[in-house]
């Protein structure tokens, strides 16, 4: 036995939520790549060392570092976005099996009750149990 679906636009922001997530992944995956080769390039190097105070990481320790922060910070937002569209999809399944057990317990419970004599005489005559005048 199944139900039909409902809230679709739930389901949709639920995919959708994920789907978000991945681009994260994958776009700050391509950034601390490229924050790592941008770190170890001369031309970045100098301009950062120039520009940033003194103390401050430059050249490709610096990128590395830019790098593993922009991953973890990107895998961070991957993982709440994940976790938002699965906690969608979960309430709906939930909502679904809910909707499901109360129908299945309904038929049973329909099920487990005596037919009961109709109210009417097979002739029309009157009720089953009153006496023939």
């Amino acid at each position: 036995m199944t139900v039909p679906k409902r809230f679709g636009v739930l389901r949709f922001f639920g995919t959708l939520m994920k789907v978000i997530a991945w681009i994260i992944l994958v776009l700050s995956v391509l950034l601390a790549i490229f924050a790592v080769i941008a770190g170890s390039s001369t031309a970045v190097t100098n301009i950062l060392e120039n520009a940033l105070p003194e103390g401050a990481i430059a050249g490709a320790a610096g990128g590395i570092t830019i790098g593993i922060f922009v991953l973890l910070y990107g895998f961070m937002n991957f993982l709440v976005f994940y976790v938002v569209g699965e906690s969608l999809h979960l309430s709906l399944a939930m909502e679904e099996n809910t909707r499901l057990t109360a129908a299945l317990l309904l038929r049973m419970h329909q099920e487990s009750q005596p037919e009961e004599p109709p109210a009417y005489g097979p002739s029309g005559s009157g009720f089953v149990n009153e006496p023939f005048e």
